[in-house]
């Protein structure tokens, strides 16, 4: 049975969007008032209209706790129970269709909601699991980068003994250990510059080289950080690159030299390398640093150079794979010297 046309009309003119998929006549009492009119229903709420009383009800499917019928040969009714069940609402109906058709679509919908509050105390589940996650993946992290502090520092005290605090400068390499005892660590001046010119003179090759060598020979501690299998996956996925050669690792026996005839700058500043694996000009100093480099030039007691670049890897999000690729060797010296 349809509801009526004029309750329909009444109820469209101002609820046009609803989406009708039950419709039907019957009767209610709201609040001691007896209404004649129709029960419209959509897939999210459910209204009784009566145009004559200039009357209509709507409630939310979602906040129905309970329908329940009872049909005789006389009368054919629904309960609704709803807002928690505090409130309660009969309709009344001359066919038994009708309150079937209502029946079922309450089950339906109860159960999709019994579904959709299980699916979200799932999820609520997962994100508390995620969280609990991020923190010991945080904790992992911070434990990580502690232990690669470490490392680094240890690493630098281990070159800087094994290099014997190497001179960096023909002219005072014989004169090192006769600096004045007055000269403390409070004086030392501290620098760091990534060296430049690299692309020139073949130098790029002649450092991958020697870097290979050193390789070959073992001379670095771990290569990708001693990653293989699922802990290299697990540290990639993050995102990121991991690099073969850690940034704490460094080249030794490099020294500075003066360049006064440099056609371009006087001033100018070598990077020399002088080790068993070979000799030769790796860069130059940043121009904006040499003129007052220049001047503690003879004063310097420490310099270490390096190693950044090199063969990489990272995950291929698109691929799903780790991909191993390559960038330029470059050196970052960190110099030392008194005032």
């Amino acid at each position: 049975m349809k509801a009526k046309q004029r309750d329909k009309n009444y109820f469209w003119d101002k609820f046009g969007d609803f989406k009708t998929i039950i419709e039907t006549t019957g009767t209610t009492n709201f609040q001691g008032v007896e209404y004649s009119g129709s029960i419209i229903s959509s897939l999210k709420e459910i209204a009784f209209v009566c145009e004559k009383k200039d009357f209509i009800y709507i409630i939310p499917w979602s906040d129905i706790n309970s329908v329940t019928s009872k049909k005789t040969f006389t009368s054919n009714n629904i309960y609704l129970t709803y807002d928690n069940s505090s409130k309660n609402l009969i309709f009344k109906f001359t066919n038994v269709e009708s309150v079937i058709a209502i029946e079922v679509l309450f089950q339906v919908l109860d159960e999709q909601k019994t579904t959709l509050e299980t699916q979200k105390d799932l999820l609520r589940t997962k994100e508390k699991e995620i969280e609990l996650l991020k923190k010991e993946l945080n904790t992992l992290q911070s434990n990580k980068d502690s232990l690669a502090t470490n490392l680094y520092t240890n690493h630098s005290e281990f070159q800087q003994a094994k290099d014997n605090f190497p001179v960096l400068t023909q002219n005072n390499a014989e004169n090192y250990d006769s600096i004045n005892d007055e000269k403390t660590t409070d004086n030392i001046l501290r620098e760091s510059f990534i060296v430049v010119g690299l692309n020139y003179e073949n130098r790029h090759n002649k450092l991958k080289k020697m870097i290979n060598s050193m390789k070959k020979n073992e001379e670095f501690i771990f290569l990708y950080e001693d990653l293989r299998g699922n802990e290299l996956i697990e540290e990639l996925e993050l995102g990121g690159e991991l690099f073969e050669i850690a940034n704490y690792e460094s080249v030794p026996g490099v020294y500075l030299e003066k360049e006064p005839n440099n056609i371009y700058d006087s001033n100018a500043i070598k990077v020399m390398i002088s080790n068993e694996y070979g000799k030769f000009n790796v860069g130059y100093i940043p121009k904006e640093n040499a003129e007052s480099l220049n001047d503690h030039l003879d004063n310097i007691v420490a310099c270490t150079a390096y190693i950044y670049g090199g063969k990489y890897k990272k995950f291929d999000y698109i691929e799903e794979r780790i991909v191993t690729k390559e960038k330029n060797y470059g050196l970052k010296l960190e110099i030392s010297y008194f005032k």
